[in-house]
């Protein structure tokens, strides 16, 4: 009976109408919960724009139609470039007259 009771609040507006109910004593919470589900929006929602510089990034080489292997060549430049700087400002700007250690 419990079970009965709490499952009647969940059922959707389609299985249940307001006008079929009659005079039941859950009549008034089943009408809430039709508003609740013809309140809901329809349909698929609006696509968000991409904002920021990591949101453009991922939608125009990761979403969609445009997934490319381009951002492992970035990466890569991005590794090659940060090591030859660490590289350079460790090491070879002392040895810029043809001196070393």
């Amino acid at each position: 009976m419990i079970a009965k009771r709490s499952l009647s609040t969940l059922i959707p507006p389609k299985i249940v109408s307001a006008k079929n109910l009659g005079s039941a004593p859950n009549a008034k919470r089943i009408v809430n919960v039709v508003q609740f589900y013809k309140s809901l929006p329809q349909g698929s929602a609006p696509a968000v724009k991409p904002s920021g510089l990591i949101g453009r990034y991922k939608a125009k080489y990761f979403d969609g139609d445009n997934a490319s292997g381009k951002p492992l060549w970035h990466l890569a430049l991005a590794i090659m470039t940060m090591g030859y700087s660490l590289e350079y400002y460790f090491h070879l700007r002392h040895a810029k007259d043809g001196e070393h250690h």
